[in-house]
């Protein structure tokens, strides 16, 4: 595997960052609204906040997966060692997708909390 491969991945790994960090920013500003009325939303805010930890995890997947990529690139291009590219495009990958999971997972929990919420 070229050094360079990795490398092209990034573009990708960041437009995930920014996506779910839109997603933690926009799941915050909902939770600060309904912290007006906590006694009537407390179900939802209790459920919104296991989200925006599930964001939160899913974000750091995406910087590790890019640290991963980046390194697997840079020792790859220095030391031209195959199992180090391998092993760390490996890894990044892994994390890219359990990251993809978790994104997945909140999209269809997300679903049934706005249900809940709009049956209120």
């Amino acid at each position: 595997m070229e050094w360079y491969i990795p490398v092209t991945i990034l573009p990708g790994i960041g437009m995930f960052i920014i996506s779910t960090s839109n997603l933690i920013i926009a799941l915050n500003d909902e939770i600060r609204e309904l912290n007006v009325e906590k006694e009537k939303f407390h179900i939802s805010i209790t459920k919104k906040i296991s989200q925006l930890k599930m964001l939160n995890f899913s974000l750091i997947g995406h910087y590790i997966s890019a640290l991963s990529l980046v390194l697997g690139g840079v020792l790859g291009g220095i030391t031209e060692n195959p199992k180090t590219i391998i092993v760390l495009v490996f890894s990044g990958v892994i994390f890219l997708a359990i990251s993809i999971i978790l994104l997945i997972q909140y999209a269809i929990v997300s679903i049934r909390i706005r249900q809940e919420h709009l049956e209120l």
